[in-house]
């Protein structure tokens, strides 16, 4: 019955591992060279795609993993409210506080849509949750430990990676208390939800942490079953990216894309528009952005590295099924903006 239950979650894992080994075991070269044979790519080209594809992915996996478990344990045992109870209600404290929660609250942008979501629901302003919002997918511990080991411990790329981060969300909380602070920012028929609503429609596998009295081993269970979908969901969206990166500098070639490097401003555009495509989690999206640094400059790497965990093509679609149209694209214009600014001023 067990196996019944959870036989479309067990064959995706098992899917997953039977890729992992095809492409580790050196499997993948008898096919390049079946490939060859139909001349469908130079096996050289094929050799250098998988190297490139296969350093960026297996440097990243433990980092999926590692936010994946962080993520499920918070949600599973934190009860966020708890937490926001400290918050000031005084603005200019609860903002910048916001922008620091996710050293406690280390959530990547996979989830931050729902909690903020909730949160807003349940009385929160929607200036510190725009804030939180922003910042906790960039200055949490398991982002900064992961750049810091795909940049080959540059503490500098790290700290203002973060310091980027925590900028934009703190001016664009302020913008929002500006703006929005007596505006009803969820659609209409979000804001009257009551607890267990927004509870049950947090997550595809709804669970209730306004009454959630399960035991330690039933939580564990609940959490780990979570985390499966959550690794698999971000599994994607990192080896789509790890796959491109590795065949833009194997079939585009690093000609074309110094070209492009050598007129900065176009190149930041370009690298916000592959970030919010790809929409790779914040705990990995480094080694995708290191793999690119020695053809780009840092004002592109840092375009991908700040805009990418703040605005992404799949928290887009979340929140205008969330928020009201007005102020969706408030939060994209206004990212988009403060991220090319702020690039173009302190990098």
């Amino acid at each position: 019955m067990w196996l019944k239950n959870y036989y479309i979650e067990i064959t995706g894992v098992l899917v997953f591992i039977a890729l992992f080994y095809f492409l580790t075991s050196g499997q993948i070269m008898e096919l390049g060279s079946l490939m060859a044979k139909f001349a469908i790519t130079d096996n050289v080209q094929l050799q250098n795609l998988s190297t490139i594809f296969l350093s960026i992915f297996i440097e990243g996996l433990p980092f999926i993993l590692m936010g994946v478990f962080v993520s499920v344990l918070i949600h599973e045992f934190v009860d966020e409210e708890v937490i926001w109870k400290w918050i000031p209600k005084n603005p200019l404290l609860s903002i910048p506080l916001a922008a620091c929660l996710g050293i406690f609250l280390p959530i990547c942008e996979c989830g931050i849509v729902p909690v903020a979501r909730r949160l807003i629901q349940k009385g929160l302003p929607a200036h510190t949750a725009f804030t939180f919002l922003l910042a906790a997918p960039i200055v949490n511990p398991v982002t900064a430990v992961s750049t810091y080991i795909a940049f080959r411990n540059n503490w500098d790329m790290v700290f203002l990676r973060l310091g980027l981060g925590a900028g934009i969300a703190v001016a664009m909380g302020i913008m929002f208390l500006l703006f929005f602070s007596k505006t009803d920012v969820l659609k209409g028929n979000l804001q009257k939800a009551d607890c267990h609503h927004s509870c049950h429609h947090d997550h595809a596998h709804p669970h209730d942490h306004c009454h959630d009295h399960r035991g330690l081993e039933a939580r564990l269970c609940h959490a780990f079953y979570h985390a499966i979908f959550e690794f698999i969901d971000m599994g994607k969206y990192f080896v789509a990216g790890a796959f491109i990166a590795a065949c833009f500098q194997t079939f585009i070639g690093l000609s074309v894309m110094k070209s492009v490097a050598a007129h900065e401003g176009i190149a930041v555009i370009v690298m916000m528009g592959i970030a919010f495509g790809l929409s790779i989690c914040s705990s990995s999206d480094a080694f995708v952005a290191a793999s690119f640094r020695g053809i780009l400059g840092n004002a592109p790497l840092f375009s991908f590295l700040v805009y990418g965990p703040m605005m992404d093509l799949k928290n887009l679609l979340m929140m205008i099924g969330s928020f009201r149209s007005s102020v969706v694209w408030f939060f994209w214009g206004g990212t988009t903006l403060l991220t090319i600014l702020s690039i173009l001023l302190f990098v």
